[in-house]
């Protein structure tokens, strides 16, 4: 049995759906068979935090559900699968880095990453999937279904239980979280649009946002979502009126919106303007060129 840690418990959001906040926003989906967990919070501590509600509840976890391989949601699956013997389904790109997470900040830097990059923020434990997913439909041996909600990740999706509350993993950040960080992680801009315009599209009862308090009426908070990508794309669109680099860019963008950069924001702040200028050039916005060893992006 664990120590008791007090003042946190999971929030009721449905008939058998419940909310662990361990700092990221956890999902629990009970059934006479077992319970089944939506992501794991960012580390072993938050699954110690989970492991605990499990017990005190009579609950017996059989699966883990990632949305995406991030590291701030899946770095519980490891002490889980250790303690618990769960099973850990995600879509096949993504159990890639879950099963050999230093893929992830090998990703974001592009080559084998140095010491900095190598910590728990970037690099969970690795852990067994065993069910991969499809990207859309039922989750098998559960009435769970999956929602396919890309461009934040490779291949992430967003879970739905029965009783009408959607896991929306990181396709959707809370108001408080816009606040703090108004140029959010992107993998793919387009792909994000189109998983923004999804959640709209859905009738469900509450949705749950990888960050921040869940909603029950998700128009306005998608346009939030919105609008801070809109303005970033304009921000990093208006740095490139004459031709700029890569560096150049990024410390516009930092400048404008106040981040403070370390070795981690560095890789997740650039490979976000990555994609913008990916999501630009493809939309005849922006073109590179080439001068004197540098590429540059320059407006159209």
């Amino acid at each position: 049995m664990l120590e008791p840690m007090p003042n946190w418990k999971p929030e009721h959001l449905g008939e058998h759906t419940w909310l662990l906040a361990t700092g990221v926003n956890v999902g629990l989906w009970e059934s006479p068979e077992g319970v089944v967990l939506i992501d794991s919070g960012g580390d072993k501590e938050s699954g110690r935090q989970i492991r605990q509600a499990l017990e005190e509840h009579g609950w017996i976890l059989r699966l883990i559900v990632n949305t995406h391989s991030n590291a701030d949601h899946v770095g519980g699956n490891a002490y889980l699968q250790k303690h618990t013997g769960c099973r850990i389904a995600s879509t096949r790109l993504e159990s890639a880095f879950i099963t050999d997470p230093v893929l992830e900040p090998s990703f974001l830097w592009g080559a084998l990453p140095f010491r900095e990059l190598r910590g728990k923020f970037l690099e969970a434990k690795p852990s067994v999937v065993d069910l991969i997913l499809p990207e859309s439909g039922p989750i098998p041996g559960t009435a769970l279904e999956a929602v396919p909600l890309p461009g934040h990740f490779l291949q992430m999706l967003g879970v739905l239980s029965p009783d009408g509350v959607l896991f929306a993993g990181d396709a959707l950040f809370g108001e408080e979280i816009l606040a703090k960080h108004p140029v959010f992680f992107l993998y793919d801009v387009a792909a994000h649009l189109s998983s923004l315009e999804r959640l709209e599209s859905l009738a469900v009862r509450w949705v749950v946002p990888g960050h921040g308090r869940p909603v029950s009426e998700v128009g306005a908070l998608v346009a939030a979502n919105r609008a801070a990508l809109q303005r970033t794309a304009e921000a990093v669109s208006s740095f490139c009126s004459r031709p700029s680099g890569f560096e150049e860019i990024l410390a516009e963008l930092c400048r404008q919106f106040g981040i403070e950069l370390d070795a981690s924001q560095y890789v997740l702040v650039g490979g976000t303007l990555r994609a913008y200028l990916t999501w630009l050039c493809d939309r005849g916005v922006l073109s590179p060129s080439f001068e004197g060893g540098r590429m540059l992006w320059r407006a159209d």
